[in-house]
């Protein structure tokens, strides 16, 4: 009784009663090519030309020169269908948006349907409708069914992802040392999209997408030129993460050395270095040599320094290298070891007085 504009041909059978051979179905007046089977039934052919355009079509039939009354037959709007959405997801905490939605078969007045509930909708053409979806309906991550209902048919849904908003949970490394080399930092979180960037105090940086919970940005070194402490968030789909602070920590300066001298020949001595910005690995250098290390606190490292490095007068710079940074130079001074030139006598007699001997030379030391 009833079929789809748009649709191929099919057969049509009549049934009513005094049938006789030779009866014609009628559509809309136009004779249908007509197969007899009884008095009480007709098959006619429909050609898929009839039913190209929406509408009703009435059926008459034509029998021994006498014409009936007619039957109605309805020719309907095919059925809205959807087959994409544009864009297909969305981030938790974002702005409202547009949808397109695109199909077949939509008419005028078309409703595009989150979940069941209509959204404002604009009808483009018969394949593709917009609507605007508020920030309220994407607040968390989850799945949504968008539907379209067209001429009083609602389509099938497809499913709209709205993806957890990103949330970083550390960074690796958290700090740096001011005047410090360029470096790959490493965020950890999640509900990273493609694309996710890495912003430093709001400016975006290099990012190289790991997943959905990691991502590598670039940080270049006048970035972390002076001590302070940058925020790192990360924007994806178009919301903006936690904010986590990034320690730049002083660069390292040396105060003092003790001892600030040695004499040459002298023994095996620890070397204490004072001064500010020494961290966790920092590395003590005598004359570009490094010494081994270790960190006492923030303000102190010590280094066994051996005989064999101070065999001979001079002078040594000291540095102490800290996150990859090195500090002021400190000379260290070996003196000459002491000398005698000559004795004053030179000579006793075996059983004489006691005397006082003059030692002259150069390099003594109180003591």
């Amino acid at each position: 009784t009833s079929a789809t504009a748009g649709g191929a041909a099919f057969t049509l059978t009549v049934n009513g009663s005094n049938f006789v051979s030779g009866a014609v179905v009628q559509w809309n007046g136009t004779a249908l090519t007509t197969t007899f089977v009884s008095a009480s039934q007709l098959t006619a052919a429909v050609p898929a030309a009839l039913i190209a355009a929406v509408g009703p079509v009435t059926v008459t039939v034509v029998s021994g020169s006498v014409t009936t009354s007619g039957l109605p037959f309805t020719i309907n709007a095919p059925p809205p269908t959807i087959a994409s959405l544009n864009p297909s997801s969305a981030t938790a905490g974002a702005a409202e948006f547009t949808l397109t939605v695109s199909g077949t078969n939509f008419v005028s007045g078309a409703v595009v349907q989150w979940n069941g509930a209509a959204l404002t909708t604009a009808f483009v053409s018969a394949t593709q409708l917009t609507a605007s979806v508020p920030a309220s309906l994407i607040t968390g991550a989850g799945n949504a069914t968008v539907t379209v209902l067209s001429g009083g048919i609602a389509t099938s849904g497809l499913t709209f992802t709205v993806n957890p908003a990103p949330a970083i949970a550390n960074l690796n490394p958290g700090s740096a040392t001011a005047g410090g080399p360029a470096f790959a930092l490493t965020v950890n979180g999640s509900g990273f999209a493609g694309d996710a960037v890495v912003q430093w105090n709001g400016a975006a940086l290099a990012t190289t997408f790991v997943n959905a919970g990691q991502l590598k940005a670039s940080v270049p070194a006048p970035l972390i030129g002076t001590q302070g402490n940058p925020t790192v968030t990360v924007t994806s789909g178009s919301v903006t993460s936690n904010s986590v602070t990034f320690a730049i920590n002083a660069p390292p300066a040396i105060a003092s050395l003790s001892p600030g001298s040695a004499t040459a020949g002298g023994p095996a001595f620890t070397l204490t270095v004072n001064g500010s910005g020494f961290l966790p690995g920092s590395v003590i250098h005598w004359n570009e040599l490094a010494l081994s290390t270790s960190v006492q606190s923030a303000n102190e490292v010590t280094a066994p320094v051996s005989a064999a490095l101070i065999t001979s007068s001079g002078t040594t710079a000291v540095t102490v290298t800290s996150g990859g940074v090195t500090s002021n130079t400190a000379q260290f001074t070996i003196g000459a070891g002491p000398a005698i030139t000559t004795l004053d006598p030179s000579s006793a007699t075996a059983g004489g007085p006691a005397f006082t001997l003059a030692v002259i030379g150069s390099n003594f030391a109180s003591g």
